[in-house]
């Protein structure tokens, strides 16, 4: 009872509570499996927890039932390593009902940066209106350009035309009508002058036509500005120049422009660099420093054996690393890829061919994918970038 209590504000409140429960030999609990709640009592012996696919959502309900907030977050966690586009809409209604905040809002971002594959997934037409009309009104949905809004609140409508008609104009007031594009306009125009009884987005789009929604017609209620997104740059050049070039990468448009370069006279540089221990082994975890203490810590080991750089190159080996977080993780790469979930100390290796056994000057994230600039061979770097998407890939 004490060990349960130590894990357990319900078995806490039950044990030394006063409650009844707390001199009866035999409690019954019901509505909790044996063999979930068998999971949970060794937990409470060893602090360790098998989580599978299986029994993961039996085992975050019970968790969550019986206040086992510990193995809640860790399957929670572990929800959040299985994120796709697939699934992140079921996961956003499924992280609501138990309270889940941070796989929700892992969720919503997948949802939210890959919207064009997530309007193609079989749980997009069982989307709640409400759901729908919280996904259209955020500004940071990411889209190539508003008309893919449009086209979306017609495609959720045509799915149960029958009973989803009456939400047709409340969705197209989340369309930023400002910012569709002439040629959309000129096609849904053509539409609306030939409206068909056996058509019913065109009806719709008559009906659009006679009644278009208030927050088309108001100045106060429409936004003002598009939907924003993020840009890459790429700052870099030779250090015997006194400018260093300096480029922005525009990932809806697929372009890149250069900007204003950077002075370099007289400016101190400042660099950041995990060099290993006099032996010369690289890669020896990941360090954080508190910049309130000055002091740093070690807060996780690599899961991979330590490599000598005087060995020669392996597929193994970890040298020239890139990292960039997304969604609460750390992804390193250099000569292949790990996720490192910061919050239960845990390295996920990351299978992909484009990352394995490959090395790149650098790397971030950008609406929800990761860009990896520059793949280095020997003393060369390829004039190239790949895009790694763990959402969709």
């Amino acid at each position: 009872r004490a060990a349960l209590s130590r894990h357990s504000r319900y078995f806490e409140a039950m044990f030394f509570g006063g409650t009844r429960e707390s001199s009866e030999k035999h409690i019954v609990i019901r509505g909790v499996e044996a063999e979930t709640f068998q999971v949970l009592l060794e937990f409470t012996r060893s602090a360790t927890v098998l989580i599978m696919p299986h029994n993961v959502t039996r085992l975050l309900e019970t968790a969550d039932f019986l206040q086992f907030e510990r193995v809640k977050r860790m399957c929670e966690k572990f929800l959040e390593r299985e994120l796709h586009v697939s699934n992140c809409l079921s996961l956003m209604a499924y992280a609501q009902c138990f309270a889940c905040a941070e796989l929700h809002a892992s969720a919503l971002s997948v949802a939210l940066t890959h919207w064009t594959e997530v309007i193609t997934q079989e749980e997009f037409e069982m989307l709640p209106k409400d759901t729908l009309l919280e996904l259209l009104q955020s500004d940071d949905l990411f889209v190539p350009r508003e008309d893919v809004v449009f086209e979306t609140v017609l495609k959720w409508i045509m799915h149960d035309p029958a009973t989803r008609e009456q939400d047709f104009l409340d969705l197209m007031g989340q369309v930023r009508v400002t910012f569709l594009s002439l040629s959309f306009l000129d096609i849904l125009v053509k539409q609306s002058k030939h409206p068909g009884e056996k058509d019913p987005s065109a009806r719709l789009l008559e009906k659009l036509n006679r009644c278009p929604p208030l927050r088309w017609r108001s100045m106060e209620l429409s936004p003002g500005t598009s939907r924003s997104y993020e840009t890459l740059y790429v700052l870099g050049g030779k250090h015997d120049k006194e400018q260093q070039e300096l480029f922005q990468f525009q990932p809806k448009t697929g372009t890149w422009h250069l900007c204003s370069p950077l002075q370099r006279r007289n400016l101190i540089q400042y660099a950041v660099a995990a060099v290993g221990d006099e032996k010369g082994d690289v890669y020896g975890g990941v360090q954080r420093l508190d910049v309130e203490k000055d002091v740093w810590d070690v807060i996780s080991v690599s899961p991979l054996p330590s490599v000598q750089l005087s060995s020669p190159a392996s597929p193994l080996a970890r040298y020239d690393l890139s990292v960039t977080a997304l969604n609460g993780a750390l992804y390193t790469i250099g000569g292949g890829a790990f996720r490192f979930d910061m919050d239960t100390d845990e390295w996920t290796r990351v299978d992909e061919e484009c990352l394995t056994p490959k090395f790149f000057l650098g790397c971030c994230t950008v609406n929800g994918q990761i860009y990896l600039l520059a793949q280095r061979q020997g003393n060369v770097a390829l004039p190239n970038m790949v895009l790694f998407d763990p959402y969709t890939d």
